[in-house]
């Protein structure tokens, strides 16, 4: 079983471009699309979850503004995580304009939103800039940092990050690009695109 780290450094964003290590999104689950590639690298600061995507793809859509509506149809990157002992896993999904979707449950079917004043302490700063992208013609490169802090993570026994053991998976998705896709850090082996499926989630320990 290989055990994913998660090194605890410093934690300025924007980032300056300092490699912590990165991790392709190497799995096309459902159907396969070429011209697309992502990778993302994850670290944490002690009080937050710090992540980079780095994303190539052949269209770029980014209509939704406001958090918590249907980012996943854009260009959409996502971050799924269960602490070690817990039901319950949080998804945190980010379009490219840096619009937030984050809810926490056991289950696709049982989710509970986090309210809008949590969503303001989740930071993003997306590349592209924030104003609405109805279709960006590719290749096109981008990428997106987020700072998640840990105090979101309260439904959880225990929200210190230091020496957390936790499972998850990182995702890119576009559901209402010309050419859907999902890619994902470890496979998901369902009929149908279900990223909701903590059964294939790996191994994340927090230094």
């Amino acid at each position: 079983m290989v055990i994913q780290k998660v090194p605890a450094c410093p934690g300025a964003l924007p980032d300056s471009g300092k490699d912590h290590g990165l991790h392709e999104l190497g799995h096309q689950n459902w159907v396969s699309v070429e011209g697309i590639r992502a990778s993302f690298d994850i670290w944490h600061d002690g009080s937050s979850i710090l992540l980079k995507y780095y994303v190539l793809e052949k269209q770029v859509r980014a209509v939704n503004t406001e958090n918590n509506s249907a980012v996943w149809e854009d260009s959409c990157v996502e971050f799924f995580l269960m602490p070690a002992g817990e039901s319950n896993y949080y998804n945190f999904e980010f379009n490219a304009i840096g619009t937030v979707l984050a809810a926490f449950g056991s289950n696709r079917h049982h989710r509970t939103p986090l309210p809008a004043k949590s969503l303001k302490a989740v930071e993003t700063y997306p590349s592209l800039g924030r104003k609405p992208i109805v279709d960006l013609p590719g290749p096109v490169a981008w990428t997106l940092e987020a700072r998640i802090p840990a105090g979101l993570l309260a439904r959880s026994q225990s929200v210190n990050l230091s020496g957390l053991k936790a499972r998850g998976n990182f995702y890119k998705c576009g559901d209402r690009l010309k050419e859907p896709h999902f890619l994902s850090w470890k496979p998901v082996l369902t009929g149908r695109p279900d990223f909701h499926s903590p059964q294939f989630f790996g191994d994340l320990e927090f230094s």
